[in-house]
């Protein structure tokens, strides 16, 4: 979902692109933020150390928003990078 190569780090202004695989026929949008601290990193094997990571970042949002699951609103939450897209500078 990002850009491979993408710089990202507290003060970026992101997309949070939300995993509708339960959620298809949402029309909510993807919330915008700004990164606002760095998360911990986390690998994905079940019984055994893996070598890929998951980088996550703690976005605030510039507007509370519900999930798609109806919680919320989410001033802010923790996010894998890979559900992250810088956005487009105006």
């Amino acid at each position: 979902m990002t850009t491979q190569g993408a710089a990202f780090g507290v003060g970026v202004q992101v997309i949070v692109h939300l995993d509708r695989t339960r959620f298809p026929q949402s029309l909510i949008d993807d919330p915008i933020g700004v990164i606002v601290a760095a998360g911990e990193s986390e690998g994905a094997g079940l019984y055994a150390p893996t070598a890929v990571r998951q980088k996550f970042w703690i976005v605030r949002f510039e507007e509370p928003f519900l999930g798609l699951d109806g919680s919320g609103p989410h001033d802010s939450a923790r996010i894998p990078q890979s559900f992250l897209e810088a956005a487009p500078e105006a």
